[in-house]
C-alpha cells in the first residue's frame, strides 16, 4: 500500500458495548504499542488492517451491509 496513513485510526473510537470493548481491547494487545489499526472505508467494503513498521497486515475486510462471519449463530 503507498499510503498507510490514508485509513482512519480504528483505536481513536471505542465502542460502547461490554463486548465490543473486550474485542477492541484485545485487537489492541495484540498490536501492540508499535501497531496502528487502521480502518478504510472503499466504496461498499470496510478494510481493518495493521501498520507496524514497513509491513503492512490485513487483518478484515466485511462489505457494509455485512455485521457478522458468524451465519449460524445469527440465523439459526
Amino acid at each position: 500500500m503507498r499510503f498507510p496513513d490514508l485509513g482512519a485510526d480504528f483505536t481513536g473510537r471505542a465502542p460502547l458495548s461490554v463486548e465490543g470493548r473486550a474485542l477492541f481491547e484485545r485487537l489492541a494487545e495484540l498490536a501492540g504499542a508499535a501497531g496502528d489499526v487502521r480502518q478504510l472505508i472503499d466504496g461498499d467494503y470496510i478494510i481493518l488492517y495493521l501498520v507496524r513498521g514497513a509491513p503492512l497486515y490485513l487483518i478484515s475486510i466485511k462489505h457494509h451491509r455485512q455485521f457478522s462471519f458468524d451465519f449460524t449463530g445469527q440465523w439459526p
